[in-house]
């Protein structure tokens, strides 16, 4: 096969979890393409044989400019299968049909998608995770992208259906995106800033500038949390958002500060991590029962 990876990352998660695929997909003897849409224009699809779309959950939907991709695609093959991998900070089942809005796109457009791998991923908003849960996160979504490639060779289907409840929430918080600017334009680079112009560089929308007068954020934010998260001096006050701000990037190592307490989540995250154990434990048996 000839599978294409058209993606978005705010903070890296998601890029993290595509090019684990991409190398699953390769030791698979697949041939495969990577799209970051930031950079991309028109993606030409048609040469490929399935489609792999990849985005970070934004109030428990896809961002916009993956709505809006999926609304404009229109080259892929209408028989290839469209798969969709997508990451989150938390195991809440309203993520699981975060795709709802995408689904209905993409069979509008003729396409019928197969499936869909949701992987935990630390929190880039809302509160930080630990090392250690961070490098626990990444180290279950390395071991089930491997077997998620192999459903997408076999063809599989897998997803959540959302009830007209669920999806009817579901608009109700896409109110984000429209509300997106207004708060993004409330954003503002303090005293601690040093003007290195990361934020500037970095922003997927170009929503900020610099001049002498300092740093200046528009309407088109996005609400992906780059500028905060990476910014080195941690000089970026997010509005009214800014309680849930997180700053630095994660190590994913294990450096013996525990899982933490992750509250009313913290069931979530242990239903996560103990089903994806289990499967992979009977992959890992499959695998031996082979070879015997």
């Amino acid at each position: 096969m000839n599978i294409a990876l058209v993606y978005f990352s705010g903070t890296g998660n998601t890029r993290k979890c595509i090019l684990a695929m991409e190398q699953a997909l390769a030791d698979k003897k697949q041939e495969t393409a990577v799209f970051d849409l930031e950079k991309e224009g028109n993606i030409d699809l048609s040469s490929f044989d399935c489609l792999l779309i990849g985005y970070p959950i934004h109030a428990f939907n896809a961002p916009k400019i993956i709505l809006d991709f999926a609304t404009g695609m229109n080259s892929l093959p209408k028989d290839d299968p469209v798969y969709i991998l997508k990451t989150s900070g938390e195991g809440l089942h309203l993520n699981d049909y975060s795709s709802a809005r995408l689904l209905s796109l993409l069979r509008k457009n003729g396409y019928q998608p197969r499936g869909e791998f949701h992987y935990l991923m630390p929190y880039d908003m809302v509160f930080r995770h630990t090392e250690d849960m961070a490098y626990q996160m990444w180290d279950t979504a390395r071991k089930l992208i491997p077997l998620d490639a192999q459903e997408i060779l076999d063809g599989c289907k897998r997803e959540w259906k959302a009830t007209p409840f669920t999806k009817a929430i579901l608009s109700l918080l896409r109110i984000e995106q429209k509300a997106s600017g207004i708060v993004g334009k409330t954003f503002l680079a303090d005293s601690k800033c040093i003007r290195c112009g990361l934020c500037v560089r970095n922003c997927p929308v170009k929503n900020i500038s610099m001049d002498d007068k300092g740093i200046h954020f528009s309407t088109k934010c996005i609400l992906c949390s780059r500028c905060a998260f990476f910014c080195p001096e941690d000089a970026i006050h997010l509005g009214i958002l800014n309680f849930m701000k997180v700053n630095g990037p994660y190590k994913f190592q294990r450096i013996g500060d525990g899982m933490g307490k992750e509250g009313i989540l913290e069931k979530s995250y242990e239903d996560y991590f103990k089903n994806a154990e289990e499967r992979i434990q009977r992959s890992e048996r499959k695998e031996e029962e082979k070879k015997k």
